[in-house]
């Protein structure tokens, strides 16, 4: 959304705000802000997307911990089924008859 501004509108970044697109929406509210500082409506709603920026990367900072925990298990079910696979080879058979004497 860089070069032609044509389409640098407040219903614009009404839409870009609503389909969660808020780097872009703030960056057309900052535009028209500076065509006309006057517009109070505008600023509310340059803040309003702000605010939900910042919400944003907290939401994300919460899924990145959910993410890694997922990473952990899935490794750690890979490892079992390497460990369950090698106890059903001749030398794993082998190991558990020793581990019974």
């Amino acid at each position: 959304m860089t070069g032609d501004k044509t389409f640098f509108t407040a219903t614009m970044a009404d839409l870009l705000s609503k389909q969660g697109r808020y780097e872009e929406a703030a960056r057309i509210y900052r535009y028209l802000l500076e065509q006309d500082p006057r517009r109070t409506d505008l600023s509310s709603c340059l803040d309003d997307v702000v605010a939900k920026l910042s919400e944003n990367e907290r939401n994300w900072e919460d899924i990145t911990g959910t993410i890694e925990e997922w990473v952990r298990l899935i490794i750690a079910q890979r490892m079992l089924g390497c460990i369950s696979r090698l106890g059903q080879t001749p030398i794993g058979k082998g190991l558990s008859q020793l581990e019974r004497k």
